[in-house]
This record gives C-alpha cells, sequence and structure tokens, in this order.
C-alpha cells in the first residue's frame, strides 16, 4: 500500500469514526457531555477538582505535520484521578490542507489527594516511539535552537477534595 493510499485510508477512518461519534453523542446528551467538563491547556497546569467532576487537558495539534501530544510515565495516581480516553478533534477539510485541530485527554477525579499527569509536546520529527513509550530524540534537543520546536513535557498538578 503506498502513502496516498494509507493516508486516504486514514481520513476515511478517522472520517467514519467521527460520524459514529456524532450519533453516540446525540443518544447519550441526556447522560451529560464533554461540554461539562472543565479544559486546561499548557497555561494552567494546577488543577483543583472534587470527586466525580470531570476535567479535560486539550492541546492544538498539527498532525498532518507530524505533531503530537502524549501522556507519558509515571502514570498519575489511580485513586485520584482515573483516564477515560483522548480524542482529537479536526479543522478544515481535506481539500482545503486542513488538518490541524485540538487534541483531548479526559479525566475523572476520583478520589481526595494529589497525583501528576505528565505530558510530552512533540512538535515534528523530535520524539520517537508512540504513546505511553515517546520521548525526545536525543539529537532534537542539540540540533535545534528553536524553543517552539523542541520536545518538552509539561506536568499538571491535580488536587481532589474528597
Amino acid at each position: 500500500m503506498n502513502t496516498h493510499q494509507t493516508t486516504v485510508r486514514r481520513r476515511l477512518v478517522r472520517l467514519t469514526a467521527s460520524v459514529l461519534l456524532f450519533g453516540a453523542a446525540g443518544t447519550l446528551t441526556a447522560c451529560g457531555s464533554s461540554a461539562d467538563r472543565r479544559e486546561y491547556g499548557t497555561g494552567q497546569r494546577s488543577i483543583e477538582a472534587e470527586a466525580g467532576e470531570e476535567f479535560t487537558l486539550s492541546f492544538p495539534m498539527a498532525p498532518t505535520q507530524g505533531e503530537w501530544w502524549y501522556v507519558v510515565p509515571p502514570e498519575p495516581d489511580g485513586k485520584v484521578v482515573r483516564g477515560e480516553g483522548d480524542r482529537e478533534e479536526y479543522e478544515g477539510s481535506d481539500g482545503s490542507g486542513g488538518g490541524d485541530g485540538t487534541q483531548y485527554f479526559d479525566y475523572e477525579a476520583v478520589g481526595a489527594g494529589t497525583t501528576e499527569i505528565r505530558v510530552l509536546h512533540c512538535p515534528v520529527g523530535t520524539c520517537v516511539g508512540k504513546g505511553a513509550t515517546a520521548s525526545p530524540r536525543p539529537d532534537a534537543e542539540s540540533t535545534n535552537s528553536d524553543q517552539a520546536k523542541k520536545a518538552r513535557y509539561y506536568t499538571f498538578e491535580v488536587t481532589v477534595r474528597g
């Protein structure tokens, strides 16, 4: 399978998943939605929540350019917060060069305490691996003097009140 076919297949899978998710969201509206969640980004890394409250870490991304965000070890304390998955939203269309968007990591505060969630930002070509195994490329730090283009860790401190 060539690169074009792979790209087309990925876009079709994302479109299908979006359509299914949209339909599911419509049927679950009475149960709450992601709109009920508070969102936090790199500008606010101290989070306070009540047990049972849901929140989201939200980051701009450009996957078509190879930019991704990953939650990396150490894992947050499962007695304090529970990860509820991640999702992506894309802007624009394939025909207009779209593909930038937002990457979300959803959590629920489950019990009193404090924990940390560690996230790695990987601009194009700065990381190796994916998901929890992602890490900055050793040579990315030394060859790139532009701070905005370096892989960077962000730590979010989450305090949950019982």
